[in-house]
Parts: C-alpha cells; sequence; structure tokens
C-alpha cells in the first residue's frame, strides 16, 4: 500500500491534467507500477481484498485513466490463473504478473440484452469469431486480451495478441470526454479463426450472469477515490462543505464495504448492494460539483484537477452499468433533487 501511495503522489497526480489531454497513458506510468509490484496484485497469492481496494482507491484518485488503463490488467491475470489450460497460464502469466505485459479486456458486452455481439462458431482445430467489441480499451498498449464470445448457451473466453491483422480490424481510438487517454477502440472480428488451445474457460452463459450480477453490485473504489481527492482539495477554499461531504463518504464507504463483505447473494442483499454503489457514484459526482463550484471560473481550465475529477466520477457512474445500476443511480440523483 506504501508504494501505491509513493506512485500515486509522486508520478500520477502531478501528471495527472498532462495525462489527461495525452493521446495514451505515459509508459513511464505503466513501468513505475509494476516497478512497484502493482501488477501482481492478483497473481496467486493475491493480495488481500482490503489491501485491494485501498490500494484501487489511491490510484483513482491521483489519475483516473492510469487507473482504468492497469485495472483491466487483473480480469485477464485472475482467469490466466484459474484456467485449465496450462499452456496458456505458462507462456502469459509470468509477463503478467511481472508488469512486462499488460492485459485488457473484451467481454462487457456479454451482459447486454439482445442479440450477442460477438459470436464464436467450431471449425476444424478450433473456432471463428465473428462481430465487435464496441469498448476495447488500451489497444496499442496491452499485449494480451481476453474476448468473451456467445456460443449457444455457453460462454468461451479466448487469450488473443493485442493487434490488428487478418480477421481483427480496429477503429480509429474513440474520441472520448473523459479517460480519452485510454486508447479505446470499437474492435470488429470478421471471420477470425483461433484454434482450441486459445480457450481460457467456457462457462453456462445464465451462470455467468449470475455472477456478473453480484460482481457488478460490488462497490468501486474508484468513487471513494476521486471523493477523498475531491474532499481533500475542498479543505482549502470551503471547510465546511469538506466537512460535510467527508462525513458522508466515511459512512457511505462503510456501508459499502461492510455489505460486499457479506457472504450473500440473495436478491434482497444484492439490492442493497447495488444501491450502496449507486450512493458511492452519486457522491463521487456531488463531490466533484462541489469543487467546481468552490473553485469557480478556475475549474473550467483543462490544468485544473477539478473539471477532470468530474468528468471521471462521470465516466465511473457508467462503467461496468447495469440496468439495475443505472435505477438505483438516477432514483438516488432524484432524491437529491
Amino acid at each position: 500500500m506504501a508504494a501505491a501511495r509513493r506512485v500515486a503522489a509522486d508520478l500520477l497526480a502531478p501528471a495527472a491534467e498532462a495525462t489527461d489531454r495525452a493521446g495514451r497513458v505515459p509508459p513511464a506510468h505503466l513501468d513505475a507500477l509494476a516497478g512497484a509490484g502493482l501488477f501482481r496484485l492478483s497473481c496467486p497469492p493475491a493480495a488481500s481484498q482490503s489491501d485491494t481496494r485501498l490500494i484501487f482507491e489511491a490510484l483513482a484518485g491521483a489519475c483516473g485513466v492510469t487507473f482504468f488503463v492497469w485495472v483491466q490488467h487483473h480480469a485477464p491475470v485472475r482467469m490466466l490463473a484459474a484456467t485449465a489450460n496450462a499452456a496458456l497460464r505458462e507462456r502469459w502469466l509470468p509477463g503478467l504478473c511481472s508488469g512486462r505485459a499488460l492485459a485488457g479486456v473484451a467481454f462487457g458486452y456479454l451482459r447486454r440484452p439482445g442479440p450477442p455481439a460477438v459470436v464464436a462458431t467450431r471449425v476444424d482445430g478450433g473456432y471463428r469469431i465473428d462481430g465487435e467489441a464496441p469498448w476495447v480499451t488500451s489497444w496499442g498498449m496491452a499485449g494480451l486480451y481476453v474476448v468473451g464470445t456467445r456460443l449457444g448457451d455457453s460462454v468461451l473466453f479466448f487469450a488473443l495478441p493485442g493487434e490488428a491483422g487478418p480477421g481483427v480490424r480496429p477503429s480509429p481510438p474513440l474520441a472520448l470526454a473523459a479517460m480519452n487517454a485510454s486508447c479505446t477502440v470499437r474492435l470488429a472480428f470478421d471471420g477470425l479463426v483461433v484454434p482450441n488451445d486459445a480457450v481460457i474457460a467456457t462457462v453456462a452463459y445464465q451462470r455467468w450472469l449470475a455472477r456478473d450480477r453480484v460482481i457488478t453490485a460490488q462497490p468501486n473504489p474508484a468513487a471513494f477515490g476521486i471523493a477523498a481527492t475531491c474532499v481533500r482539495l475542498l479543505a482549502d477554499g470551503a471547510p465546511d462543505a469538506a466537512e460535510d461531504l467527508g462525513r458522508e463518504l466515511a459512512t457511505c464507504r462503510a456501508r459499502a464495504y461492510a455489505l460486499a463483505d457479506e457472504a450473500r447473494t440473495d436478491d434482497a442483499h444484492l439490492r442493497r448492494m447495488v444501491e450502496s454503489r449507486a450512493w458511492s457514484l452519486e457522491l463521487a459526482v456531488r463531490a466533484a460539483t462541489a469543487l467546481v463550484v468552490a473553485a469557480g471560473g478556475r475549474a473550467l481550465a483543462l490544468d485544473h484537477p477539478a473539471q477532470r475529477l468530474l468528468r471521471e466520477a462521470a465516466f465511473f457512474t457508467i462503467q461496468a452499468q447495469t440496468p439495475a445500476l443505472r435505477d438505483a443511480t438516477l432514483a438516488q440523483l432524484t432524491l437529491r433533487s
């Protein structure tokens, strides 16, 4: 945790406005995270949940886009650590854990209703992949992607190299209001044929949805990190607002993590978790808005942190959004109006 705070304070936070306006996250940022051992949080033996939350908060509060690129890395690491495909695990895991390689993901679209966005079809010796992943982060930075596809009633996850070629066509980087340095693209698959040994895991779709429902109800430490940074910056110019928001932040954070730490997945508990997550997201936006108000016209300058923090807070309100979370967040906003 101390190493994460040093990188956040000494490197990420001072450069956050410049990084926000850059075309990509500076390699030096990722190198510093790797040097601090932060690429191996999810590698066996994985860091404790409490330590991971604190590290996520520190990095997200310092530089949202560096955090976002880095945090995507950990889901592939967890999946490769758990896969029965020993060849994939041995090929990729050492480099990913050391930080010599960065991983990305393409599977959030699996939770969307309607026709599957990316599908797999069995062919001799492997699978054919077709469709479009609408949001793929770290293109040009990540060496490996975990790509989720539908095959009938199952989900197949593939390990694919992060490079264009026959059957893989990235769009130009998307112009985004926040996280623009994340090198996010739309990624089209057109008859990409991959071998059987590229499969990381096969999961029944309904089982994946049930697991995803629990994951997306979990609190997002990034919201607490952003809110905490706003409270700290507010303390000089608007101490009363900082004090009030700080108290609310402590209460919200304690409730969210307490709910998440209960070993329950029943509907009523998940609903409370979603409502708690919605509160934290709305609180981060409100804290950033307070910082804009307190700073006045200065807050609109691109070299001022207030406008960046507000855009980052807005981004996390829709990242990994589900219908239940959207409804809960809208209800939270309506409650405040």
